[in-house]
């Protein structure tokens, strides 16, 4: 577009010149292109100047084939006319690993192959949220040089080769089990440990990372499953035998009480309390209208109930 604008500013500075030197009609003719020219030559040169940068993106510069130092953020920015501009996303992104086939960037198996220290290949499905920096180092912004030093393709030429030689470092320190199962969050932050510090070191900010996935060869998967089948078995027979004791325990403890509780009645039943007792209880029965007839020396009494009216 600057080349056209060239062009039509030209075309009106020429214009301008020779509608003096003709006569009518053509000095007419010379006047329009002469407006024509250099109005709409300048508003191509003036939009040339402008560029828009999108949300989420960062612009590098490039003038007659150098990168600039500045990066431009999201808005409306002019430059100078000759250079271009490359778009830079920002934003938080993520890049999978993965073996199955539509989760990642890449089709197909892409999940890591690590070899753990008992010697078994282990294959790894891998996510990794980060973003590209904006701030400066030495005056010159990290997303400007990351494009100038790495390019676009990030992804392809950074990320991919750090992850796959971080995790197989660290995975050569652990057995196949212990990654598997006790050492699992050891190794993630292991490894995001190191990746951020790679990462860093050329501009781009490690903000997450997730182990997905970790596929053991078969064998190993069921001798690990049997195991935790065998441990819960274990748990479970403990929790019964406690729950039997804890019961034999309580009938021990209820029968402790009745015993006790009974030794405490009979200590408590004299022959005066029983009499009394049984004096009472026959009072409630006469008092209800009934025929008490008691006979001397203590027998058991005879009791006549009365008829229900």
């Amino acid at each position: 577009m600057i080349f056209l604008a060239i062009l039509l500013l030209v075309v009106g500075a020429l214009a301008w010149r020779l509608k003096s030197k003709v006569g009518y009609p053509l000095s007419k003719a010379y006047r329009v292109a002469q407006f024509l020219g250099l109005g709409v030559g300048a508003l191509l040169f003036l939009g040339s100047m402008a560029v828009v940068v999108p949300p989420g993106q960062a612009g590098v510069v490039i003038l007659f084939g150098k990168v600039g130092d500045e990066a431009l953020p999201a808005g409306l920015h002019f430059i100078n006319p000759f250079a271009s501009v490359v778009e830079m996303e920002v934003r938080t992104l993520n890049y999978t690993m993965s073996n199955v086939g539509d989760e990642g960037q890449r089709k197909g198996d892409d999940s890591i192959q690590v070899i753990t220290s008992d010697g078994l290949t282990v294959k790894l499905d891998w996510t990794i949220f980060y973003s590209l920096q904006l701030a400066k180092v030495a005056k010159v912004a990290k997303v400007a040089r990351i494009y100038s030093e790495i390019g676009p393709d990030v992804e392809g030429k950074i990320l991919r080769s750090e992850i796959r030689a971080s995790l197989r470092d660290s995975a050569a320190n652990l057995t196949a089990t212990e990654l598997y199962t006790t050492k699992r969050q050891a190794f993630v932050e292991q490894v995001t440990k190191t990746l951020k510090a790679s990462f860093a070191a050329r501009g781009i900010t490690l903000e997450q990372a997730l182990l997905r996935n970790v596929i053991l060869p078969e064998q190993i998967t069921k001798a690990i499953n049997d195991k935790i089948a065998a441990d819960q078995e274990a748990q479970k027979m403990a929790f019964v035998l406690l729950k039997e004791k804890q019961e034999a325990e309580r009938k021990r403890i209820e029968a402790e009480g009745q015993a006790k509780a009974q030794q405490l009645v009979s200590a408590s039943l004299t022959p005066q309390i029983i009499e009394y007792q049984r004096i009472q209880a026959l009072r409630d029965i006469g008092a209800k209208g009934n025929l008490i007839i008691t006979p001397m020396g203590g027998a058991t009494p005879m009791i006549q109930v009365g008829a229900r009216k």
